[in-house]
């Protein structure tokens, strides 16, 4: 699935990442334990959770979103993808609009999440499922753009290099509190 553009997704995300080094006792860990430890997710990841949220809200006639989604007939799936236009520049401009963001997403949820009595039922089923999902091993839902984006911050020499910036924040704490970094 398309979840915009990466350049702007991972500057974004830099921003979690610069306050995470800020906290006491999980600054100088991995992007990627830091969240764990905070229990935090990815910002792209939050994204696409607002979103099912937003859309549970248009289904239920909760949201201004209700008359932009188009739903079956049962109110529980999102239909009609709008066609491909012959202009590259629109296709770019409409993979970022909210219909194409969830469709797949929303579709793939089962009913008992998708049947929620409130919005706040609707997160925990959604928080549940995601869990029991997860456990399962099974693939293919939106939490998995935390994967993509933790392997774009994370490349393939992240921790060797991370050990070397530490120590050299270690043997210079001036410059860890110049960026914010808490050495602690």
């Amino acid at each position: 699935a398309g979840h915009g553009n990466w350049s702007l997704i991972l500057r974004i995300e830099s921003v979690q990442r610069r306050f995470t080094r800020m906290i006491e006792e999980v600054g100088l860990l991995p992007y990627s334990e830091r969240l764990q430890v905070l229990q935090l997710t990815t910002l792209a990841e939050r994204r696409s959770r607002g979103d099912l949220i937003e859309v549970y809200k248009a289904s239920q006639g909760l949201s201004q979103l209700a008359g932009v989604l188009n739903f079956s007939r049962s109110g529980l799936n999102v239909l009609c993808k709008p066609g491909k236009s012959k202009d590259s520049k629109i296709n770019r401009i409409r993979r970022n609009f909210i219909n194409d963001r969830v469709m797949l997403m929303w579709n793939k949820l089962p009913i008992d999440v998708k049947i929620s009595q409130s919005v706040n039922i609707f997160k925990s089923n959604l928080e549940t499922f995601k869990c029991n999902t997860k456990a399962s091993g099974i693939c293919g839902y939106f939490w998995e753009i935390s994967d993509e984006v933790l392997n774009r911050v994370e490349g393939v020499n992240y921790l060797e290099n991370k050990r070397k910036h530490n120590s050299f924040l270690k043997d210079n704490p001036f410059v860890a509190k110049k960026k914010f970094i808490n050495i602690n």
